[in-house]
């Protein structure tokens, strides 16, 4: 299966809208309730689309190294081949989903709904969601935990006010580039012999 090289962006645009088709139907929304941005222009303004939203922000990029992941080979049958290709590496995502509406109440609303919704899909799949890109192979989440003082450190360093949010991690996001780096002719087996 070919990956994506833009399997990141593609993950992430992927949970804002199966997210903002939810709470879309749960809650009567016209248009997107979710969106996919930073909390704070470079200027440090807070963009006007994120106004009446949930706002989804990547804070963190990860590399997953706790595990060996080795690299590949795949058959190409046209040429009667083996082609070797870099193994894929594999990313921890941290998002923070937050709630940046007017009312106050309408924001604890909203985040109740996206932490059921994530409580009830803890692990997507392809079999539960056919629409998942190909790239994907399956994304999983787990609640970050944030003490206080991490919290007000990350919500310092986006240089943005405190809003009520909470932290995803996105476990083993793949990025594969499926550039071959060799081949070698493949070797064909016969009535129990390898053949030369």
């Amino acid at each position: 299966m070919n990956k994506d090289v833009q399997v990141i962006d593609e993950a992430l645009n992927y949970v804002r809208n199966v997210l903002s088709r939810q709470l879309s139907h749960q809650f009567g929304v016209d248009g997107e309730p979710v969106i996919m941005n930073h909390l704070v222009e470079s200027g440090g303004s807070v963009p006007l689309s994120n106004q009446n939203k949930m706002v989804l922000t990547l804070i963190n990029l990860e590399h997953e190294t706790a595990k060996q992941f080795y690299g590949g080979a795949r058959p190409d049958y046209s040429t009667n081949t083996v082609q070797q290709i870099q193994p894929a590496i594999r990313f921890n995502l941290d998002i923070l989903m937050t709630a940046h509406f007017d009312v106050y109440s309408e924001a604890l609303k909203f985040l109740s709904a996206t932490i059921a919704f994530f409580q009830a899909h803890p692990t997507m799949t392809r079999q539960l969601f056919p629409d998942m890109p190909p790239s994907l192979e399956q994304l999983q989440f787990e609640i970050e935990n944030s003490p206080y003082e991490r919290t007000h450190n990350l919500w310092s360093a986006l240089g943005a006010k405190y809003q009520p949010s909470i932290i995803y991690k996105i476990r083993h996001v793949i990025v594969q580039a499926d550039q071959v780096t060799g081949s070698a002719a493949r070797v064909q087996q016969t009535s129990g012999e390898v053949a030369p």
